[in-house]
């Protein structure tokens, strides 16, 4: 007799416009697919509704609020009443949903920075992550953390819900070693933790023929573009921030123009990078070098195959989002890093490539400048090292999967440290 087809369950900040949240979920749904053909999905998600009709999965909000249907009852409107009809809904979940995961195989935290506040409130983000997990664990599920980043996690009451969420685990591997660093910085126990490269590089992609440029020819430059307030994400308070960023932008531009090259704005979000892209159309437009016109490229990017295909245009990506950093080097791009957190500097120091990290408050553009030039100059050798290194990923992550689904054996990692691996 066969044996039942797996069910499991994927949690994660899915489909809310986050490219590289959707693009991580994209890859962890194929893999999944192309190991247990049968295999049963549900998404616990931000957006239900968008990630259904992309994926064909059956999904479930991460908070029932969240998906409520125009036509439904509103939420009652005076505090005493909000405050029961919440408590009625905890109440609900902590019983149906323990209840439902008797009949869940797997519960599945799938990459992205899980263990992080950003700006949320304990009681929203960290909460839920916390009872979904020790939901799932109660109802009898395994909970796994696959390839996920973690920190920072500023209030102290959210720091406790995701750790104890951590610790509902059997199985749980990061993305790089920051996260390391930042779990041991709070005192938890990592014993037996795994390091994985981001389950991006599990996604397949189609590499087309790319005739590299040869020295002193122009580029044609990828340019990630990201709506940034400073790491507390404060749209008012961070305009001065935004400002000064998208100034320099401006300069970037009008350099590589004027040096020959082509631009194509490359971008993560659909929401917050359609400022910037906007604001530089306008200024390369009113700068008046109708030269310009045909060597500046802003086309909509709001799928992983939009992103490849617009990267398959460039010949050399510099780049905010993470995801944005990590399709580059899938399809063989030398990439410069314009960032602001610490996985951007992990993952190009894991590419070979940390001389060429900036940071995005702080970016000097005369040292930006050379580093193109420098790039321009070694094209090729940059490119085979990535690729390979990129190749090197997707068999790891293979590895990894194998594991989580059949429960093949993991090279044992040193106590407290994480598995050491060429990565």
């Amino acid at each position: 007799m066969a044996a039942p087809a797996l069910h499991i369950v994927l949690y994660g900040h899915f489909g809310v416009g986050n490219l590289g949240n959707d693009t991580t979920l994209e890859a962890a749904i194929y893999n999944l697919r192309r190991y247990q053909p049968t295999v049963t999905i549900t998404c616990v998600c931000r957006g239900p509704r968008v990630i259904a009709k992309r994926f064909g999965v059956a999904t479930l909000p991460v908070d029932v609020n969240e998906d409520r249907n125009p036509g439904e009852e509103p939420k009652p409107a005076g505090l005493l009443a909000r405050v029961t009809s919440r408590m009625v809904d905890e109440l609900d979940f902590w019983v149906r949903r323990t209840l439902w995961f008797r009949l869940v195989d797997q519960f599945i935290v799938v990459g992205t920075g899980a263990i992080y506040d950003g700006t949320a409130p304990p009681w929203n983000m960290p909460y839920d992550l916390f009872k979904w997990c020790r939901a799932a664990k109660v109802g009898g599920a395994k909970v796994s953390f696959m390839s996920i980043g973690a920190g920072p996690v500023v209030h102290p009451v959210s720091r406790a819900l995701m750790l104890n969420a951590l610790r509902a685990a059997h199985y749980r591997s990061y993305r790089d070693r920051a996260a390391f660093e930042f779990l041991h910085s709070v005192g938890f126990d990592t014993t037996g933790d795994q390091l994985y490269p981001d389950i991006v590089f599990s996604l397949p992609v189609k590499v087309e023929v790319w005739t590299v440029p040869q020295p002193g020819q122009p580029l044609r430059v990828g340019l990630g573009v990201i709506g940034y307030y400073g790491p507390s994400h404060d749209t008012v308070g961070g305009e001065p921030i935004y400002q000064a960023y998208v100034g320099k932008l401006k300069h970037l531009v009008q350099w590589l123009l004027t040096q020959g090259h082509s631009v194509r704005f490359l971008t993560g979000d659909v929401e917050n990078d359609r400022r910037p892209a906007d604001e530089l159309l306008a200024f390369v437009r009113s700068a008046g070098a109708t030269e310009w016109q045909g060597r500046i490229f802003a086309e909509p990017i709001a799928t992983v195959d939009e992103l490849f295909a617009q990267i398959n245009q460039t010949d050399l990506v510099i780049a905010s989002r993470f995801h944005n950093l990590i399709g580059a080097m899938m399809l063989g791009r030398p990439t410069i890093s314009v960032g602001f957190h610490e996985k951007n500097d992990a993952l190009m120091a894991e590419m070979g490539l940390a001389t060429y990290c900036h940071h995005i408050e702080r970016l000097e553009l005369d040292c930006l400048f050379q580093h193109i030039q420098t790039l321009q100059g070694e094209l090729a050798a940059v490119s085979q090292r990535v690729q390979q290194k990129s190749a090197q990923f997707r068999q790891l992550l293979d590895e990894q999967y194998r594991f989580i689904l059949n429960a093949e054996p993991v090279s044992a990692a040193v106590p407290g440290q994480p598995l050491e691996r060429s990565l």
